[in-house]
């Protein structure tokens, strides 16, 4: 009777944990979180209703923001654009940060910072199927750009931001891993050419005649986390 009764303590046991551990909501993500890397320190306020303040002290400069917050998906979380970019946060194509809620043990809670975006250009013209050279496309969200891949592994690209056309001529490479990896010369979405922290590469396992170049932000500390603070 006694084993019974002690299984049946550690069913409630852990459906009581699965509940805790499972709720992304509201609740859960509201509250204080705190930064410490890459020598800068930042609080963040998630309020419940939906709206944040931040702090940033960067290179001894002290900053405050003021903004909206979204929850989407189980976990993840969309800033609005006053949001205080962070060493190793890389913004989405539209510049919005995104970042992820995580629970350690299933209650410790912790928000961590995107470090990449995706941005799929489109096959337009190959001279085979079976070769990467030819010229790729993409009009996301009213930029149009263009990107011609050449069997001298170097590249043109072309991205038009308000009426403005920026021209980019770069290298490519296949690494060890049969991955394309551009040069900093390489455009994002925003116009502007991979920062030094920056990298633009594609995995060639993705069909359906395009490129889906995945851009990312390379941090020595690893990736941007704020950690929430508990007040008991």
């Amino acid at each position: 009777m006694k084993p019974l009764r002690n299984l049946f303590v550690l069913l409630i046991c852990f459906v009581l944990w699965y509940s805790v551990a499972a709720d992304y909501g509201d609740g859960v993500t509201s509250g204080t979180y705190h930064l410490s890397q890459n020598g800068e320190t930042s609080t963040l306020v998630l309020k419940p209703d939906h709206t944040f303040q931040q702090e940033l002290s960067k290179l001894g400069k002290v900053e405050h923001a003021t903004g909206t917050w979204r929850r989407f998906g189980e976990g993840a979380v969309a800033f609005s654009k006053e949001f205080l970019t962070v060493s190793g946060q890389e913004l989405s194509q539209d510049g919005t940060p995104y970042g992820e809620i995580h629970k350690r043990f299933g209650f410790l809670v912790s928000l961590t910072l995107n470090q990449y975006h995706i941005e799929d250009y489109k096959g337009v013209d190959h001279s085979s199927q079976n070769t990467l050279f030819g010229t790729y496309s993409r009009d996301e969200k009213g930029v149009p750009a263009t990107l011609v891949l050449k069997e001298d592994h170097t590249f043109e690209q072309t991205v038009s931001l308000l009426g403005v056309e920026k021209h980019s001529e770069g290298t490519w490479n296949l690494n060890k891993s049969g991955e394309l990896v551009f040069s900093r010369a390489f455009l994002k979405t925003s116009g502007e050419a991979l920062q030094e922290d920056e990298t633009a590469s594609a995995d060639l396992k993705f069909k359906g005649g395009g490129l889906s170049i995945d851009v990312a932000t390379t941090s020595k500390s690893g990736v941007p986390t704020f950690r929430k603070r508990f007040f008991f």
